[in-house]
């Protein structure tokens, strides 16, 4: 990097933060660096930033951006965001996981506005298609035969068996994501307004107060007895045990279970049922939103018991269960 950066020539000037004459390449890569970071911050979800963080750092591998070069996005045009598309497309990515990276792009570009930035954004749907989602999603839904099934799985003779059958009913009953449900602490497990409620922070920092059905608290109440959690109301609700062996027996670590374990809780008792190997832990969030759906619940109100922004998203997660009995395909007779 240069000590004395000049000018950039006129040639030179791709539009971006200042006027021709103006600008400098240390200029230029410091506000597109000081840029990205506020993008990122923008969010309160670390998850979300790691996410973005991870996409971004996809993107830029691909159209050949150095580490610490960030100023060459300014060269991107809406041919090189196409054929980023197509790449992931042929690398076997889903419809869905191709649109989320090309959302992130088009979020970047357009906070870069917001920031300054005079060029357009190359990742704009005016310029690249994004591919065609259905509105039905892929997560597999359970059968509420199938949802019981797997609530009475876990063994009630070990601590760990009362905190994965807590875990499952919560999972099954509230619709929250795994990663709402992974910060979950003790004191977030109240009483509000004579309901038994979970406080949860869910996407974007949002808060929401999720009602619990009767089965859902009664095992919490379980959980925090076996546990001894009553008396640690700052600590995690959702814990590892110390040793696998001891299922619980000889205590609990003192953290958070992570995404991944929960979702292997899960998958552990998807195996031992021998239910769909696609069943996930969205699947209870798609099983919820779906039975309530079909029990009369108004769409507004499911989307905001799943913490939904737009309840086009909320439409998304509701399956039509007997979409395939009802199918033309049995009333044919040739």
């Amino acid at each position: 990097m240069d000590d004395n950066p000049l000018p950039l020539s006129t040639s030179q000037i791709i539009p971006a933060f200042a006027r021709p004459g103006e600008l400098t390449s240390i200029d230029l890569r410091d506000r597109m660096r000081d840029a990205i970071d506020a993008w990122l911050l923008r969010s309160p979800s670390l998850q979300t930033r790691d996410c973005y963080t991870r996409d971004l750092r996809t993107f830029l591998k691909f159209a050949g951006i150095p580490d610490g070069c960030p100023e060459q996005l300014t060269a991107v045009r809406p041919a090189l965001v196409a054929a980023y598309r197509d790449h992931l497309k042929e690398k076997g990515l889903g419809n869905a996981a191709v649109v989320r990276k090309l959302t992130v792009l088009r979020s970047l570009f357009s906070y870069l506005t917001t920031f300054g930035y005079t060029g357009a954004n190359p990742a704009h749907s005016k310029f690249v298609d994004a591919p065609k989602v259905p509105r039905d999603g892929k997560t597999v839904g359970l059968s509420p035969a199938d949802c019981r099934r797997i609530l009475e799985a876990p063994d009630l003779s070990t601590p760990a068996g009362f905190r994965d059958r807590a875990i499952l009913t919560v999972l099954a009953y509230s619709a929250c994501r795994v990663g709402e449900l992974s910060r979950l602490r003790v004191r977030d497990y109240r009483e509000h307004s004579g309901h038994k409620i979970l406080e949860v922070q869910g996407k974007g920092g949002k808060e929401r107060r999720i009602p619990l059905h009767a089965e859902a608290f009664e095992c919490i109440e379980y959980w925090l007895d076996s546990a001894s959690l009553r008396d640690d109301p700052t600590g995690p609700l959702f814990r590892g045990t110390l040793t696998a062996r001891g299922k619980g027996r000889d205590g609990f670590k003192r953290m958070h279970m992570s995404r991944r374990a929960v979702q292997a809780l899960v998958k552990s008792y998807v195996r031992l049922l021998g239910l769909d190997s696609a069943v996930t832990v969205h699947s209870f969030r798609v099983t919820a939103l779906t039975t309530a759906r079909e029990r009369g619940a108004d769409i507004i109100d499911i989307q905001d018991f799943a913490g939904h922004s737009d309840p086009r998203t909320t439409l998304a997660y509701i399956r039509n269960r007997d979409r395939l009995s009802k199918s033309p395909a049995y009333v044919l007779n040739y």
